[in-house]
C-alpha cells in the first residue's frame, strides 16, 4: 500500500462562494447558449427553466399555506421572491389588471449584463405564477440590467390587451 502525502491547502484566499460560484455558471452558462445557439434560442431554453421554477415556487408559496387569490397576492410573491434571491424588486405601480416593478440589484449581479436571454428567466417565474393563480399573464422588460440600462423594470398583466408587449402565459 502506497503512503498518500497531504497535500497543504493552496495559499490563495480567494472568495469563493457558493452563491457566486453558481451565479458565474449560469452567467456563463447563459452567455455560451447565447454564442452557440443564439439569443432566441437561449431565451427559450431559460425560458423553459424559468417555468419549471415558477411552477415550484407557487407550489411552494401553497405548501406554506400562502394562496395566490388576488391580484395583491401576486404582487406580494413577485417581490418576496426575488428579494429572497437578492434581488431588490420594488412595486412601482398596481392595479387589479397589473403591476410593474423595478429593480437595481439583479440577482446574477454583474453577470447578467450583456447576457439578456437570462431576464427569461425572471419574465417566465413572474408569468408561470401569475397565469397559474388568474388563468392569464402577460410580462414585458421594458427595461434591463442585462441590456445596459440601470435597473430593470417589468410590467405584470393579469388582463388580456389587443396589442400589448411581451410574453403571454396561460394555465
Amino acid at each position: 500500500m502506497n503512503d498518500v502525502t497531504p497535500i497543504p491547502s493552496a495559499p490563495a484566499k480567494l472568495d469563493l462562494s457558493r452563491e457566486d460560484y453558481f451565479a458565474d455558471m449560469v452567467g456563463e452558462l447563459a452567455g455560451a447558449l447565447e454564442d452557440v445557439i443564439g439569443l432566441v434560442d437561449a431565451s427559450s431554453f431559460i425560458a423553459m427553466v424559468g417555468n419549471r421554477l415558477g411552477d415550484d415556487m407557487a407550489k411552494r408559496y401553497a405548501d406554506e399555506g400562502f394562496f395566490l387569490e388576488t391580484a395583491e397576492d401576486i404582487a406580494r410573491i413577485c417581490v418576496d421572491m426575488k428579494n429572497q434571491v437578492s434581488g431588490s424588486f420594488r412595486l412601482e405601480t398596481f392595479s387589479e389588471e397589473g403591476m410593474s416593478f423595478t429593480n437595481c440589484d439583479c440577482p446574477f449581479g454583474d453577470r447578467v449584463k450583456g447576457r439578456p436571454s437570462l431576464c427569461m428567466m425572471m419574465t417566465n417565474v413572474f408569468g408561470r405564477v401569475a397565469a397559474n393563480a388568474t388563468g392569464y399573464a402577460r410580462v414585458h422588460v421594458t427595461e434591463s440590467i442585462a441590456a445596459g440600462h440601470d435597473r430593470c423594470r417589468v410590467t405584470l398583466g393579469l388582463k388580456p390587451v389587443d396589442g400589448a408587449d411581451g410574453h403571454e402565459f396561460f394555465s
